[in-house]
């Protein structure tokens, strides 16, 4: 069959990759390189060759099988990272910290006495033993049902010191949204994204960064059309030249540079940006897409260590900066104690959802992206989408990180690339066995 798969991240990649052993298959990125790797900021200088991903990309295995798979069949080396984390107040000043004892592939997290010295340190991990044990129980008896995390922790009565100060912060900073959209989140998602052992397996990152995962799986991919400007997609009719085309298949994408007809087309793209492009979406495809809403979310490099904890002893690989004049969390990852080639190297940082701006000069790239919202809605759109793709004769599929349950990660966008590809590879199974193929 032929194919069309829109989006260079990671989905579009998997999915490109995956097909493409048996079907020919195209990648349409609008962007001049795959759209996973188009944000990565390349140093100079001394460190010239060295590549920096933006956003940052780490996993832990528990709840990233699909992923640490792709990545063993792959070849890609990774490696283990700190990913220790300090909380701080408005003013600079840090009032929680959790550390890492790592052991090969494990990790402990653990607090030192000066950690806690403070009561409002020793009620955050009061509650944090509080939560996890009333998480566990839940889930164990499938008590979690509907609730949302904020009505959990309510009907738990979790020590708030513990929710404001860390739980929703790390909500926050894992899902890349506001304060408030943590709380609506799902509190089974919660538990099951800590009940897969973020708590016992040490993070870790691809050791050549997401450069070299999208190599790989370029190699394996029939035909990469990047600066692509697809306009368009048609699934229910063709144009006129479309359809002068002998053996014309059944959509039609229209790009900068022409159309093209396949047999099928998955979209890799965020879902409203799909919307947009699917010209004659049915009611129930406009229903499913449009009910999946996204946060803006800004990505700085840069050198201005103002972004850090006052002080310098309070450092961790993570950094999250929690105040209540802004919505969201702001996270500054200290590069050099993630990337172990930047160790001995001058400081370097990655902030999420700056509250703050860098000093004049400090700055090496700034990305925007959005990022897929997770909550009741979500969840209810997510049982539309799956509708959808059971429908017989289909040929426009959907996927990403929003497309499948859970935490929108790299896990959810690769899981959803390879059910998207076992869907079509189906229809293309289906298409040999009838007596009209022979």
């Amino acid at each position: 069959m032929n194919i069309a798969v829109i989006g260079g991240g990671i989905a579009g990649l998997v999915a490109a990759w995956q097909l493409s052993r048996r079907q020919a298959v195209t990648l349409f990125e609008r962007h001049a390189v795959p759209g996973f790797v188009a944000s990565s900021v390349a140093l100079d200088g001394a460190l010239s060759g060295l590549r920096i991903d933006v956003p940052l990309r780490v996993f832990y295995p528990g709840y990233y099988p699909m992923l640490t798979r792709l990545y063993a069949e792959l070849g890609v080396a990774t490696e283990p990272v700190d990913y220790a984390t300090t909380f701080s107040d408005g003013d600079g000043r840090t009032y929680f910290r959790w550390r890492n004892a790592r052991m090969g592939g494990w990790s402990l997290p653990y607090v030192l006495p000066q950690d806690v010295a403070s009561a409002r340190g020793r009620r955050i991990v009061k509650g944090a033993l509080h939560f996890q044990a009333r998480t566990r129980a839940a889930l164990a008896a499938g008590d979690l049902g509907g609730a949302s995390s904020g009505e959990f922790v309510a009907a738990e009565r979790i020590a708030p010191e513990f929710v404001d100060g860390l739980l929703l912060p790390a909500v926050a900073t894992i899902g890349t949204c506001s304060t408030d959209d943590a709380r609506a989140y799902p509190a089974a998602v919660i538990a099951g994204y800590a009940a897969a052992g973020v708590a016992r397996q040490s993070v870790r990152r691809a050791r050549d960064g997401a450069d070299a995962v999208a190599a790989k799986l370029l190699a394996g991919i029939t035909r990469v059309q990047c600066n692509a400007g697809v306009v368009a997609v048609w699934s229910r009719r063709c144009t006129a030249a479309s359809a002068r085309q002998a053996g014309a298949g059944r959509v039609v994408v229209q790009h900068a540079t022409g159309e093209d007809v396949f047999d099928h087309v998955v979209f890799a793209t965020q879902a409203n940006q799909a919307l947009s492009l699917l010209a004659d979406a049915a009611p129930d495809e406009t229903a499913a897409l449009a009910a999946f809403r996204y946060r803006a979310l800004e990505v700085l490099m840069h050198r201005d260590a103002a972004l850090m904890p006052d002080r310098r002893a309070d450092w961790s690989p993570v950094n999250a900066r929690v105040c209540a004049e802004h919505e969201q969390p702001e996270s500054t990852i200290w590069i050099n104690r993630v990337q172990p080639g930047l160790r001995d190297a001058a400081p370097l940082f990655q902030t999420v959802m700056p509250q703050r701006s860098p000093r004049d000069g400090s700055i090496l790239g700034h990305a925007r992206f959005e990022r897929p919202l997770v909550d009741a809605g979500s969840e209810a759109a997510l049982a539309a989408l799956q509708r959808l793709h059971e429908q017989p004769g289909r040929s426009v599929w959907w996927c990403g990180s929003y497309a499948e349950t859970g935490v929108p990660l790299l896990e959810s966008a690769v899981r959803s690339a390879l059910a998207v590809a076992a869907r079509v590879e189906s229809c293309a199974a289906q298409s040999l066995a009838r007596p009209e193929a022979a």
